[in-house]
């Protein structure tokens, strides 16, 4: 009878144990769940007001910016307030942002980690040369090119070639008559473009690229040169030291804004013709 009482007893204080180390645990996951993080800007983000790609922006939030972090993130974005008070979704891709403090918010079935995601490799005009072939990238970006989280793009970075191909013609086909004006995009909510905004425009549109807008810099800095003979369509080619630059879409043909139309159109590109005469260099976008 003692031996069943003495078991009883150790079974009660076992179960106390477990009960006080539960609520303990469970206090400290709570804790932890509701610690406010704050994250800083890598790389200028938008502040968007849904957790997925293709949701509507709210604000830039520019490099260096401090973000607060509220309950109801997830694996892939913060749920973050900035410092204008606007509230919104921020990507976790450590690309562009990272956390700086604390401890992270209450997410989805995660423990509140970072989610890792590894940035795409970039293409290299030497390797090319090295090679001494001059083919699509496949699922590299060009240099001068990263991707926008915040798009959806017709094509991802891993299609195929023709799908590319496709989703960049069918991008710039839809402006075919849009005005020229100077220095207008429609993603900032202008009407019109002219010639670098609107190759900016389509890229980023069809293959999710985020890259400079300016002539100059897509001259110098974007893409990787291929010798003009080497010209395939999908290519932004320059003109001019980078006075003008179009997109190559085959049968001796190139798609921009302006260039004496002033409008989005079609202009030869063919040996003999004004502009290809003028090219300055070609680069492989993808």
């Amino acid at each position: 009878m003692q031996q069943r009482d003495s078991k009883r007893m150790l079974r009660m204080i076992l179960s106390g144990v477990t009960a006080v180390v539960s609520i303990g645990t469970f206090a400290g996951l709570a804790n932890a769940a509701t610690t406010t993080t704050t994250v800083e800007v890598d790389r200028a983000a938008y502040l968007i007001t849904a957790a997925h790609t293709g949701a509507s922006r709210i604000a830039l939030e520019p490099t260096g910016t401090k973000l607060r972090v509220l309950t109801g993130s997830n694996a892939y974005w913060w749920h973050v307030e900035d410092e204008q008070d606007r509230v919104g979704y921020i990507t976790r891709n450590t690309y562009w942002t990272q956390a700086v403090s604390g401890s992270a918010a209450s997410t989805s079935g995660t423990a509140g980690q970072a989610a890792s995601t590894s940035t795409p490799a970039t293409a290299s005009s030497a390797s090319m040369v090295a090679s001494g072939t001059y083919e699509s990238l496949g699922g590299l970006l060009p240099p001068g090119v990263t991707l926008d989280p915040n798009i959806t793009p017709l094509a991802p970075l891993d299609a195929s070639y023709q799908t590319k191909l496709n989703a960049v013609l069918q991008v710039a086909e839809s402006k075919l008559g849009t005005p020229y004006e100077w220095g207008h995009n429609e993603d900032r909510g202008q009407t019109g473009f002219d010639c670098s905004n609107f190759t900016e425009y389509v890229y980023h549109h069809a293959l999710g690229y985020d890259m400079s807008t300016a002539s100059q810099t897509q001259y110098k800095r974007v893409g990787v040169a291929v010798p003009t003979q080497d010209m395939q369509p999908g290519d932004l080619v320059v003109f001019n030291d980078g006075g003008h630059v179009g997109i190559y879409a085959g049968n001796g043909e190139m798609i921009q804004e302006g260039g004496g139309l002033k409008k989005v159109g079609y202009l030869p590109l063919k040996p003999g013709s004004y502009w290809y005469d003028h090219i300055t260099v070609v680069k492989r976008m993808f």
